[in-house]
């Protein structure tokens, strides 16, 4: 990105650098815009696949030796199956994801409920609180968020973007060796989280609003929403915590929403802040049979290779909640399979050793799982060493303290087109196009 972006670029700026880097990299012929995916059949010889396609040039069919399931892991809003929607919605309420709310007009003067606790649900709420006639969030649970300043020079990579802290904040092992490590430094690690959730606590002020969640300081990896707790502290946003929306109707003819605690909020605007499902509809039925396993939870080799459905890969799903790096790292993971320089595990040990992945939101929560991955080092040295590339020691040693930072893996690219040699610059003639769209399912 130009040297003159800020740490936290606008949107605006995201999507120029996007498309500069497509112009200078002459991508914009392999990039479809506006085409939906209608289906992808495997061979009868299993040796590739049918894909079929339309779009703004009409109705396509490909047939390719690999099928690269690159369609967002943040690309379906899971909206909860609320009952009572259709007499909520005829009274004039509306249902309206996040990623539909645009620059936030159908929210002036509405009284707005977010459903959710995460970083959008209060972005949105932080958003609305300035021009809604009223915003209510309301939380199952609600969990610690990292302010950006911590204390003197810390910041929130410091605590979620170095070893230390991740070691601190991810969630422990179920291992032996695990479990005793966990033992012998469990007092120090209560005292420095507890130090942390104090330092939270006041440096948020979440005293003074109540806002002290009953869970540690582990469960959270979000940041804190520039001016939501303000905003709380003011009174145009409320939060009831420890609630949940069991159904949506009128209340004397308007729209609203009943909550767990039998109350109930009159609401013009409903914005389920409820997290996101994957879509696999345009797979064939036998292929999305073979992907998941008996709990219909799909199981992932390094969170990108299926082990029972062969010429078929994930790229992007082993993103994380602290940092896409892993997600690219894996796409470069990938991109060396394919081009037949890397080695994998049997089937069956993939299948042994392979990432769970919850492709709905509900799936997740019904186990108390994310869906996400929660930490970035173990899968980025895992990808690295299976690439027979690790991070130099010292670097590995830097990051315990030290933020990572993206530069610090720019020598893989390089590296790996050494060992393959000068044909694999540039696209193939056989490459098939990147296809996006703008509804529901992106492919």
């Amino acid at each position: 990105m130009p040297d003159d972006y800020p740490a936290h670029p606008s949107g605006a700026q995201v999507r120029a650098y996007l498309e500069h880097y497509a112009r200078v990299k002459n991508l914009q012929d392999l990039i479809l815009l506006d085409t939906c995916v209608e289906s992808a059949v495997p061979k009868a010889d299993g040796d590739g696949w049918v894909v079929k396609v339309t779009g703004a040039r009409g109705p396509a069919s490909y047939d390719v030796d690999w099928l690269v399931m690159a369609n967002g892991v943040f690309s379906i809003p899971h909206v909860p199956d609320w009952p009572g929607r259709d007499e909520f919605e005829a009274a004039g309420g509306r249902v309206i994801v996040p990623t539909g709310l645009g620059s936030g007009a159908d929210l002036d003067d509405r009284r707005v409920v977010v459903v959710g606790w995460g970083k959008t649900a209060c972005d949105v709420a932080a958003a609305s609180s300035a021009t809604a006639r009223s915003t209510t969030v309301v939380a199952r649970q609600i969990r610690w968020k990292v302010p950006r300043r911590i204390a003197g020079g810390l910041t929130f990579r410091h605590l979620l973007l170095t070893r230390l802290g991740e070691h601190l904040t991810a969630p422990r092992r179920s291992s032996l060796g695990s479990r005793l490590l966990t033992a012998l430094e469990m007092p120090g690690r209560r005292a420095v989280v507890w130090l942390l959730q104090r330092t939270f606590a006041d440096r948020v002020g979440l005293r003074a609003v109540g806002m002290v969640p009953s869970l540690p300081l582990p469960y959270s990896d979000s940041l804190v929403t520039d001016g939501f707790f303000e905003a709380v502290a003011a009174g145009s946003i409320d939060v009831r915590r420890e609630r949940s929306v069991d159904e949506l109707g009128t209340v004397d003819g308007a729209p609203g929403a009943r909550l767990s605690d039998g109350t109930w909020l009159l609401a013009d605007v409903l914005v389920p802040a409820t997290g996101f499902d994957q879509d696999l509809s345009f797979l064939a039925p036998s292929v999305r049979a073979a992907l998941v396993d008996a709990e219909g939870v799909l199981p992932l080799h390094r969170r990108i290779l299926p082990p029972t459905v062969p010429r078929l890969a994930f790229a992007g799903w082993g993103n994380t909640y602290r940092s896409p790096l892993t997600a690219e790292i894996g796409a470069v993971w990938l991109a060396a399979h394919l081009a037949g320089a890397l080695e994998t595990p049997a089937p069956a040990e993939m299948r042994r050793t392979a990432d769970r992945y919850h492709l709905t939101h509900r799936q997740a929560a019904a186990r108390s799982e994310p869906q996400l991955p929660t930490g970035s080092f173990d899968a980025l040295d895992m990808l690295l060493d299976d690439l027979g590339l690790p991070l130099p020691a010292s670097v590995r040693l830097r990051q315990w303290v030290v933020p990572l930072t993206p530069s610090s893996y720019a020598y893989l690219v390089p590296r790996l087109r050494q060992r393959l040699g000068p044909h694999t610059d540039g696209a193939g003639s056989g490459a098939l196009p990147l296809l996006s769209e703008g509804t529901a399912r992106r492919g």
